[in-house]
């Protein structure tokens, strides 16, 4: 029998209507059918996609190697900023711009009065960074007067010598301008051997200055070393029996220390020499009885004649401006450093953590020598 065309159908044709369907497209596999006769209700679920096993976690890395690798970063990075900071400005320093100004009061820049700090611990750096300074001062014709803001406890000997000869050679090269010192919190020992210098000297209310001597630190350890078995064998060459003189292992010597006083009493007549020659006319009792070592607060260093006036950084250079129509002050300071801000650098040497966790120490032997070294200092150790 010819199946016939649904209702709105047109006719079918004949010649198809008992041929086989077409087969089917490669790979086709026909829909799961539930068995004839069961409800629909119990019609099998569809089938679930296989489960998908997630790859396992990757193994906690321990935390010492965790520390190491973020420090390590961190180094990276910083080492790679400073790198960039120092290729952009390595042009400019080799300029010779070596400092920059402040201006602290405007006015005209043909009557320039510069002010020079001297602070902290005056050692070699703090001698280097003074002579930038003063030989930026010495070549601008526009400067007219120095003002030197001292606060520093002192340093070593040679530095603060450094500091005072290049303050009267700077006198002698610019003849005629004026050099004013004014005293901060502290301007002990070294610092007063520089202030000594100007030709005039202003002291806060509080400042502290004075302490006129010699320091010569030393540390002695041989009855440690005895009760440890530490026994030094350092050799000397032969005749120079004072080579070794003051080892810290070897129990006090009276002859090594007669030597060593000789070397500190001498330091201290050239101290005395650079007060009388600055200071001499205006002092009102013997150098002797004033350079006893002391620390004097501002009203008794006025009262010995110590210093000319109490007053503040302000009166100190419009002192200096003296004569000047409408001076205009400037302070000198080092360019900003990025290496300084970022990083921070040991005197002795590093300590570190390596990757099992245990602490690595590394001891800079140039660093140690130069503290265990004993030199002279005009330091104020009051503090």
């Amino acid at each position: 029998m010819i199946p016939q065309p649904p209702p709105g159908q047109g006719p079918i044709d004949p010649r198809g209507a008992f041929n086989p369907p077409p087969p089917p497209p490669p790979g086709y596999r026909p829909p799961m059918q539930p068995p004839q006769g069961m409800p629909p209700m119990q019609q099998m679920p569809p089938m679930m996609p296989p489960p998908m096993f997630m790859p396992p976690p990757p193994r906690e890395r321990s935390f010492a190697r965790a520390i190491f690798m973020t420090l390590a970063t961190t180094i990276f990075g910083l080492s790679l900023a400073a790198n960039v900071y120092l290729l952009l400005f390595s042009g400019l320093m080799a300029g010779g711009a070596s400092a920059r100004t402040n201006t602290v009061l405007e006015g005209d820049a043909a009557e320039r009065v510069a002010i020079i700090p001297v602070n902290g611990v005056i050692m070699t750096e703090a001698s280097q960074q003074f002579e930038r300074f003063i030989r930026m001062a010495e070549h601008d014709k526009n400067v007219k007067a120095v003002v030197l803001e001292i606060d520093s406890p002192g340093g070593t000997v040679t530095a603060s010598d450094e500091i005072h000869h290049r303050i009267l050679q700077f006198k002698k090269n610019r003849p005629g301008v004026q050099v004013v010192a004014t005293m901060g919190s502290l301007a002990a020992s070294g610092g007063y051997y520089i202030a000594c210098a100007a030709d005039y000297v202003f002291a806060q209310p509080t400042t502290m200055t004075g302490n006129i001597g010699v320091l010569f630190p030393r540390y002695n350890v041989s009855r440690l070393a005895d009760k440890w078995g530490i026994e030094e064998t350092t050799l000397e060459s032969t005749g120079a029996n004072y080579k070794n003189a003051g080892s810290m292992f070897k129990p006090e010597d009276p002859e090594d220390l007669k030597y060593f006083q000789d070397i500190i009493d001498k330091s201290f007549v050239q101290f005395k020499t650079v007060v009388q020659n600055g200071r001499g006319k205006k002092l009102t009792q013997p150098l002797d009885q004033i350079a006893n070592g002391k620390i004097y607060l501002a009203p008794d260093a006025l009262t010995l004649g110590l210093v000319d006036k109490i007053g503040y950084l302000e009166d100190a250079y419009l002192h200096a401006a003296t004569g000047l129509k409408k001076p205009q002050v400037v302070r000198y300071q080092n360019p900003p450093s990025l290496l300084e801000a970022l990083s921070a650098k040991s005197n002795i040497g590093s300590i570190g953590a390596t990757s099992n966790g245990s602490v690595n120490v590394q001891l800079d032997w140039q660093k140690l020598q130069e503290l265990t070294t004993p030199r002279m200092l005009y330091l104020w150790r009051g503090e």
